[in-house]
């Protein structure tokens, strides 16, 4: 008998390198929560959530290139 069990989006979403990908994507799990909930409604949100994801990501580039910036003038 097989004792392997099928993972749950909440097993997936606890994963650490599912988070790391999600992270440098610009989502959160509860951004993943989200879309599933409203998936399995029918319901569209994909958007929404792209769009906040997206907003994470220019802001996490924008904090990259000012700590770069600020690294090369220290050095």
């Amino acid at each position: 008998m097989d004792d392997q069990h099928e993972l749950t989006l909440e097993d997936l979403l606890q994963d650490p390198i599912i988070l790391k990908v999600m992270e440098s994507d610009g989502y959160c799990p509860d951004d993943i929560r989200l879309l599933a909930r409203h998936a399995t409604s029918g319901a569209q949100v994909w958007e929404s959530v792209s769009s906040r994801a997206s907003a994470r990501r220019q802001s996490r580039l924008a904090f990259r290139t000012a700590n770069a910036s600020c690294t090369s003038l220290c050095a």
